[in-house]
């Protein structure tokens, strides 16, 4: 909320004044939702009558600020709907200067249509000229052309244009789908994405023009100038998602993406067709005027018909196309030609000889006869617009007609401002041109409906073209039922039978059709190959004509094209029914837009005369009325003519003081300036008037009034303040005058006594006067347009930032631009300010007791607002102000407050017989606050006694001792000395060691971890693992680490019975049994068991754990693993080696007599022999491998076996085998006896 510095008007009419004033000073949003709620009315509506689609077309505009692409067929008014739209910004005061963009010829027409249609000033100018150029009084139009705008764009973006229009938009179309897009497209993106231009409308009547491409371009320069994220994606998503055919082709639309295509077109353009429009058209008449070449016409075609054959397709149209425009014109291409070297000199000399000896020609002659006919049937006002391709022909005809009588107009590329001079005599009511002889200069964007005659006095190949041409004459809210299109040709030439027949058949057809290209592409005469820029058509026209002059047969090939054509007329029509159904128009199209906010009516205390006439009065003038329209007005002896309506301004020469016009403006804000309140101060001698009603007060009730102190003043409004509220986003804003209703209840603020003089007259900050800044603020935000239009916005807001999809900085600008921004100011009041004052109002009861009490007065009213109640004293039975009696704390009576004696202690208040001395303290204080205590019975503030906190007797603090331990406070009686330390402690605290029977505190003691017994910690033991300490006795010894500690830190021995720590004992994992570890036996894995539980190994003599033992295969005996092979049958490894002959034969030792005898006995075998032998582990057993002969000493057999040194016994089997390059291999077994 801000406030301006508000002067105190002269009197209520300058106020009410000031009020009108600030209310025609608003402005208006640009959101539309009706006609009626138009703003620019006044400006055109003696000037232009526009069609409904017109108007929808600025309300749609409106609605999807700042930036919308309108795409009406041809001849609907697109210039029209553009200058409404720019109208209308300018008067709700949106844009001062806008530029318009066109094809230079198309400038003049522009800025006739913004003048006389909407009375827009408009200034063309192209070159280095566009910098300069501004329109008059700084308001309208700058218009120019795509090259220009294109070469200066950054600096027109530096030169305050508001807004920007893009007539004949398509000519940006090729950013995509080519190779090398135009600068002059790329510029124009570059220019709306940097945001030069706060409005942009684009205007075309051909979105697509050939390809798919053509309309995504477009919506990308759209999304581009919003901020929005291209919805069709990149150009490589759209080609894989909508485009049916090629990339480059981009013609057709893939099945069943026809509507997601539309609803994302329709949400950047509006488009309205002529059948959406239901407005009338002329019909098309068109006919071949056939003429016959004079003998020298028909020499040229002779002429030429041999040398063209040898020529390039593009110099053979450009002959062609001049020889059946005329003579002269064929003459001037040849020398061109021949100047170039294109052809020889030789031909373009005798076409020259030839062309000097023609007079008028054919086509001449013909024009002559239609211009005879036209004359005879309406002689006053009978008009023709004749078109050329050749400036020659032009100049030939002009002379022609001049000649016979006919002065005609000429319109071509250099013709210039004498265009629209020419148009001008030509569209007059009885015109001074009866003929317009034009170039194709002419026929883009130029309006000739005056004319309902065109003559195409030669055809050009494009089909297109020839529809611009047409264009200019058959055109919307033509005056005429029909146009008559005369086509003059050459009879029993190719010009008949080849041009003349398939453009007439194409003329008739885009008539019913309405799209050009799509009948040739339906024809399947456009399916050539384009390498010089030249239509499929054109080339299918050159084909036929050079074999025509070459002499060939063409009547077959040109009967093949008029019959395509006629098929494809049907076809088209066929088809565009069933476009039509699918896609539907503008209606069909979904409307995701927000719904357009309704705003209230604007109401005005004064209509713009009375205003206008009301100031300039009260400014000082003398306003005398000449007419019901017409006022003189006399300032300083200056007399001057003021009118209130444009069309008495313009024909008396007055000054216009209508809403919208300069004068008007000017005066509105001479008055706003102002600044004005209109508050009256309602108190007269506040301070005085206040100090009387409180004595009047006092005395009322039999008190002796003694003084009145002001403690606080409220200043109170009571009347209207008027708010300014504005909404705005970055391209639009609303702005409502509030009137807020305000109750002196909520409007007040409190001060000091500064504030009870008189109200100044400049009120700077209106909250000084007691206005509520949160009030106003609240009513203002709720206002019914305010919330409104603050609704359309946040949902926009919601919608744009969507479409910038990822793109956080877009996210951002878009958010930054589209978020409602409030601001409020507080720019009139009118009503009263009154004071509030309260007042400390000193009085005397009872001769000389002094109160004082507090009363709320409003001065300006003599009135007490707020005062106590009044109560009765029960001692007394005196009536007065409640805040006077107090209540006795004792009894509860009732009484004045200088009745009661105040309590020392706790300030409390009874009655003289309800209190009593403290004999502690001497302090005067209530019965209830007095407790006896129970060691002395003396009566004592229960405060200052003290409780035991053992018994809960409660005393005097001189009985009390505190306890040195817990700082409790007991009687001292409550009190013993620590035999320890000679501390108090309380006795229900006392605790006896269980060692010395020594007492003390309970804190002094420790607790024996064992027994749970109580005793001195200088009398405990502490254990030497754990640290706990327990009673001397207690603890026993480890037997391995010597160790005293706590039984239950102690295990025992299941094989010795000895105890020791726990950490010193191992568990078998056979028996589960626990002794220690150097008792038990270890396995190779970590586990142990009992010696008894333990198995010998026969190999190592080592008692071994179960878990280590496995059974040798060889042997039979319990062998240590580790000793044995890892196969599935283990075998103890020493004998393996010795078996398969690894280990070396030894030398004979002294004992293995001994042993072989022993082997030979036991085993009974002859004569074995000892082979090697390997020692145990322990030395006490022997591995020894023998070999024994057979088959009288053939065959030789090995055994290995095991013998006990001590005993000279042989343990375990024997296993006889033989020896293999594997290894031994096992056969029997040898039996021990």
């Amino acid at each position: 909320m801000r406030y301006k510095y508000l002067h105190k008007a002269s009197s209520s009419s300058e106020f009410d004044l000031y009020h009108a004033a600030l209310e025609w000073d608003l402005i208006d949003p640009i959101v539309i939702e009706k006609r009626e709620d138009l703003r620019s009315v006044k400006k055109w509506k003696d000037l232009v009558d526009p069609y409904h689609h017109q108007v929808t077309n600025l309300i749609t505009f409106c609605r999807r600020l700042p930036c919308t692409l309108l795409a009406d067929d041809v001849g609907l008014g697109k210039t029209i709907s553009a200058g409404l739209i720019a109208s209308e910004l300018i008067s709700r005061n949106r844009v001062r200067k806008f530029l318009v963009v066109c094809p230079k010829l198309l400038i003049p027409q522009w800025e006739e249509e913004l003048k006389e249609k909407f009375d827009i000033d408009a200034v063309g100018a192209t070159g280095s000229e566009l910098l300069k150029a501004t329109p008059p009084n700084g308001i309208g139009a700058v218009v120019t052309t795509y090259a220009s705008a294109r070469i200066h764009l950054d600096k027109i973006g530096k030169a305050g244009f508001d807004m920007l229009i893009l007539d004949e938009a398509h000519k940006l179309r090729n950013l995509y789908g080519t190779p090398q897009p135009p600068q002059v497209a790329e510029r124009f993106k570059k220019a709306l994405e940097d945001r030069l231009f706060k409005y942009v409308l684009m205007l075309t009547a051909t979105p697509i023009q050939n390809r798919l491409w053509d309309i995504y371009s477009l919506i990308d320069l759209l999304t581009v100038a919003r901020g929005h994220e291209n919805p069709f994606g990149t150009d490589g998503m759209f080609a894989r998602k909508f485009i049916g055919d090629s990339r480059t082709n981009a013609r057709r639309l893939k099945p069943g993406v026809k509507d997601e295509f539309r609803s994302i077109v329709y949400g950047y353009m509006s488009r309205i067709r002529r059948a959406d429009a239901n407005l009338h058209f002329p019909e098309r008449n068109v006919q071949l005027h056939k003429v016959d070449p004079t003998p020298d016409e028909l020499k040229l075609i002779d002429t030429i018909s041999q040398p063209i054959q040898k020529l390039n397709r593009l110099a053979q149209i450009s002959i062609l196309q001049a020889l059946i425009s005329s003579p002269h014109a064929l003459s001037a291409q040849l020398n061109n030609m021949a100047n170039k070297g294109t052809i020889p000199v030789d031909l373009a000399s005798e076409v020259q000889d030839i062309v000097n000896q023609i007079g008028p020609t054919a086509k001449l002659q013909g024009l002559g006869k239609l211009v005879e006919e036209l004359k005879a049937e309406n002689p006053e006002k009978w008009r023709m617009v004749v078109f050329t391709t050749r400036r020659e022909t032009q100049t030939t005809i002009e002379a022609f007609l001049g000649e016979n009588g006919i002065k005609c107009g000429l319109i071509n590329g250099d013709s210039g401002p004498r265009n629209q001079k020419t148009i001008q005599h030509f569209k007059k009511e009885i015109p001074e041109l009866h003929v317009i002889v034009s170039t194709e200069a002419g026929s883009e964007g130029v309006n000739l409906q005056a004319a309902n005659i065109l003559v195409n006095f030669d055809l050009p190949w494009n089909p297109m073209v020839v529809e611009q041409r047409i264009g200019r004459i058959q055109r919307l809210a033509s005056e005429h039922s029909f146009v008559g299109i005369f086509n003059i040709i050459l009879g029993d030439t190719f010009e008949e039978y080849i041009v003349g027949r398939l453009m007439e058949k194409l003329q008739l057809a885009a008539h019913a059709i309405g799209d050009i290209e799509a009948m040739l592409e339906a024809s399947g005469l456009d399916n050539v190959d384009d390498k010089d820029n030249v239509s499929g058509f054109e080339e299918q026209l050159r084909r036929l004509v050079i074999d025509s002059l070459a002499g060939k047969d063409i009547k077959k090939a040109t009967k093949a094209a008029e019959k395509s054509i006629e098929e494809a007329k049907l076809e088209m029509a066929r088809e565009e029914k069933h476009m039509n159904a699918l896609l539907g128009g503008m209606e069909d199209a979904p409307d995701n837009a927000p719904r357009c906010p309704s705003l209230p009516a604007i109401e005005r205390t004064l209509d713009g005369k009375t205003f206008a006439i009301t100031a300039l009065a009260q400014l000082g003038a003398e306003v005398i009325k000449k007419s019901d329209k017409l006022y003189a007005c006399k300032t300083n002896g200056h007399e001057e003519l003021i009118s209130f309506d444009e069309k008495t301004q313009a024909g008396t020469n007055s000054i216009l003081y209508e809403p919208g016009a300069p004068p008007f403006e000017r005066l509105v804000n001479k008055i706003t300036a102002k600044q004005l309140h209109n508050v009256n101060d309602g108190d007269k001698d506040p301070k005085e008037t206040a100090i009387t009603l409180a004595r009047r007060w006092a005395e009322k009730f039999g008190a002796k009034f003694k003084d009145a102190t002001i403690k606080e003043v409220w200043r109170c409004f009571e009347g209207t303040a008027l708010i300014r509220v504005r909404v705005a986003v970055a391209h639009d804003s609303y702005e409502r005058l509030i009137e807020v209703q305000c109750e002196p209840s909520i409007h007040k603020l409190k001060s000091d006594h500064k504030w009870l003089g008189l109200l100044d007259e400049l009120i700077e900050n209106p909250k000084l006067i007691g206005i509520s800044e949160s009030e106003l603020t609240e009513k203002a935000m709720n206002d019914p347009g305010i919330a409104e239009f603050t609704r359309f916005y946040k949902e926009r807001l919601v919608q744009e930032v969507a479409s910038a999809g990822t793109d956080e900085r877009k996210r951002k600008k878009l958010a930054d631009e589209f978020t409602p921004r409030h601001e409020m100011i507080v720019v009139g009041l009118k009503g009263t300010v009154t004071r509030e004052i309260v007042l400390a109002a000193t009085y005397e009861l009872e001769g000389n007791a002094e109160y004082t009490s507090e009363i709320l007065v409003a001065p300006s009213k003599a009135e007490i607002i707020e005062s106590s109640d009044m109560c009765k004293c029960e001692l007394t039975k005196l009536v007065v102000p409640c805040d006077c009696i107090e209540t006795c704390q004792i009894s509860n009576k009732r009484v004045l407050r200088h009745l009661l004696i105040e309590s020392e202690e706790s300030k409390r208040f009874a009655l003289a017989e309800h209190t009593l001395k403290c004999s502690l303290s001497g302090k005067r204080i209530l019965e209830d606050e007095a407790e006896k205590s129970v060691i002395s019975g003396n009566l004592v503030t229960k405060t200052l006694l003290k409780t035991s906190a053992l018994s809960g007797k409660r005393g005097e603090p001189e009985y009390y001792g505190k306890c040195e331990f817990t700082s409790a406070e007991v009687l001292k009686t409550e009190l013993s000395e620590s035999e320890i330390s000679g501390k108090k402690y309380r006795n229900d605290e006392e605790m006896c060691s269980a060692v010395s029977n020594k007492v003390g505190h309970k804190s002094e003691f420790i607790f024996c971890a064992e027994t749970g017994k109580p005793l001195l910690p200088t009398e405990a033991v502490a254990c030497e693992v754990t640290g706990k300490l327990v009673m001397p006795g207690v603890l026993e010894q480890c037997a391995v680490s010597k160790k005293h500690v706590l039984p239950s830190e102690l295990e025992k021995s299941s094989i010795s019975g000895k105890k020791a720590l726990k950490e010193y004992f191992a568990t078998s994992s056979i028996s589960h049994t626990k002794f220690l570890e150097t008792e038990g036996i270890k396995s190779v894995s970590g586990k142990f068991c009992s010696p008894e539980e333990a198995i010998m190994c026969n190999w190592s003599q080592r008692e071994s754990h179960p878990d280590d033992i496995n059974t040798c295969t060889l042997t039979g005996l319990e062998i240590r693993k580790e000793y044995l092979t890892n196969q599935k049958e283990p075998r103890l490894k020493a004998l393996v080696e010795l078996l398969d002959g690894i280990q070396r034969p030894a030398e004979k030792d002294t004992m293995w007599h001994k042993i072989e005898e022993k082997i030979a006995k036991v085993l009974h075998v002859k004569n074995p022999e000892v082979e090697t032998a390997l020692l145990g582990p322990n030395k006490q057993i022997l591995a020894v491998c023998i070999s024994v002969k057979t088959w009288l000493g053939f065959k030789i057999r090995y055994a290995a076996l095991l013998y006990t040194l001590k005993s000279g016994n042989i343990i375990g089997r024997v296993m006889l085998g033989k020896r293999e390059p594997t290894g031994w291999q096992m056969e029997s077994m040898l039996g021990i006896s």
